[in-house]
């Protein structure tokens, strides 16, 4: 072996052991180190299955109740929004989780025809683990429209905020819209179920006559399985099951 053969040699087999013993430190880090798995990756498969729900008597906000209302043309949209927190546990393991459910609810309503053309609503879901203060994921649906038959129902009292308003107008066509909410704890056959009933009053005016030209009233009532005991499990608790709008009646000159 001549002196640049063997230099070759030594060159080589400095650079084949400085890479060898960069591998024994990466697979030593590697294994000293625990895995790492975000909440990001938990929600990306879904939120983690919950049942054995019950109403949160120590997270209930004081105010859970948001409405607005914008404009674009003769068009207007109110979006009436609630938090209701409940405490569950998690299908594996057991364990104590918050379930946060809003239920967002849209009215669009023709500001020159005074009518109602389109509702929707849309619930979302966020499962968190209070000890952690971190969040599993969240999930977004759409109840159904059907009517779901109740009985034994007894209404809250201790609804604090009950009443939301606001005014938008076109020229001199002016809206107010106020919502007023109701509360229904519905217990049958070891099944416990909560009416939320949202009553929209809609009031129209020509600005230029302060007269009132029409009132409207309508009603959303959904009806959420709050714990089913394992009775009749056949939903989820803590889950919107049904949302139905319809028109209330008005009496009146106008």
């Amino acid at each position: 072996m001549n002196f640049h053969t063997m230099s070759n040699y030594r060159h080589e087999e400095t650079k084949y052991g400085a890479i060898s013993a960069v591998a024994l430190l990466v697979t030593a880090f590697v294994l000293v180190q625990p895995m790492q798995v975000t909440y990001a990756q938990v929600s990306e498969e879904g939120i983690p299955a919950f049942d054995n729900c019950a109403v949160s008597m120590d997270n209930t906000p004081d105010d859970p109740i948001s409405q607005n209302t914008v404009k674009k043309g003769e068009i207007i949209k109110t979006i009436h929004a609630e938090k209701e927190i409940y405490d569950c546990r998690l299908v594996q393991g057991n364990l104590l989780v918050i379930v946060d459910v809003t239920t967002y609810i849209e009215l669009y309503e023709n500001i020159t025809s005074q009518e109602v053309i389109k509702t929707n609503v849309i619930v979302t879901s966020c499962v968190k683990d209070e000890p952690t203060a971190d969040i599993y994921g969240c999930e977004a649906y759409t109840p159904s429209q059907d009517t779901i038959p109740l009985n034994s129902c007894i209404e809250d009292p201790n609804i604090t905020h009950p009443q939301e308003m606001n005014t938008v107008n076109k020229g001199n066509n002016a809206k107010t819209i106020e919502s007023q909410k109701e509360v229904f704890t519905c217990t049958f056959g070891g099944v416990t179920k909560k009416v939320d009933l949202v009553v929209f009053t809609e009031i129209y005016e020509n600005l230029s006559s302060r007269t009132i030209t029409d009132v409207q009233s309508h009603a959303m009532k959904c009806v959420s399985l709050v714990r089913d005991n394992n009775l009749a499990n056949t939903r989820r608790d803590a889950t919107v099951e049904s949302c139905v709008f319809s028109e209330v009646q008005v009496d009146g000159p106008f």
